[in-house]
């Protein structure tokens, strides 16, 4: 397995000592991206809010600044990013304002009608059967909650060639803002909304429940 096809896979699913590298790398290289998405919907301070796919933890962290008055969830399938997100966070955690814990998108272990926004950064392209992933978000989101994806990787001919080969690496998929769009509607989320930054390859989708 050649380097590239080895780090697509310990995106999609971080563990051991490369993994924790690639985490922690992620808490750093994610932080423009994220910051930028972040400008697109606003955090009421007593929001409840679901970050999935939370990786290193960092996101959890800005979030539950935020959300001061609110609570803050994590989940991640891989089991090594629930103990870094943990330690990332383990203030707060002991505060009760976040919670972390494994499980996959597709099967979240929360009630119905429960977050005010659904946050998913850099994590959609390795999601499977993702009109399901979007219907169970949607399930878990409260009436008019948002579900925001941020992702630093678009389909674009400015970037084909750098994203033909991450694609060809690994088990990676890549979307059209369009395409993402069309999955919300499908999924019947209204209003949804995106933005990119076409130099940098960035894109923030939206849709309201």
């Amino acid at each position: 397995m050649d380097e590239l096809s080895q780090q697509i896979n310990q995106c999609k699913k971080p563990s051991g000592e490369q993994g924790k590298l690639l985490a922690d790398r992620m808490n750093e290289s994610h932080y423009a991206v994220t910051s930028w998405g972040m400008e697109q919907f606003s955090i009421a301070p007593d929001s409840i809010i679901l970050d999935v796919g939370c990786g290193g933890g960092r996101t959890i962290h800005r979030i539950a600044a935020m959300a001061s008055k609110g609570k803050v969830f994590g989940i991640d399938y891989s089991p090594d990013c629930v103990a870094w997100s943990s330690a990332y966070n383990a203030e707060w955690i002991r505060e009760g304002r976040v919670e972390i814990l494994q499980s996959a998108v597709n099967e979240l272990p929360f009630e119905d009608n429960y977050f005010d926004i659904v946050t998913a950064v850099e994590t959609v392209y390795f999601w499977p059967d993702l009109a399901e992933c979007f219907k169970e978000i949607k399930r878990a989101l409260k009436p008019a909650g948002k579900f925001v994806i941020i992702n630093e990787v678009y389909k674009s001919e400015l970037f084909r060639e750098r994203n033909e080969a991450y694609t060809a690496a690994g088990d990676m998929q890549i979307f059209t803002p369009e395409e993402l769009k069309k999955y919300l509607e499908e999924a019947q989320f209204k209003n949804v909304t995106t933005a990119v930054v076409e130099a940098k390859n960035w894109l923030c989708c939206i849709g309201e429940k």
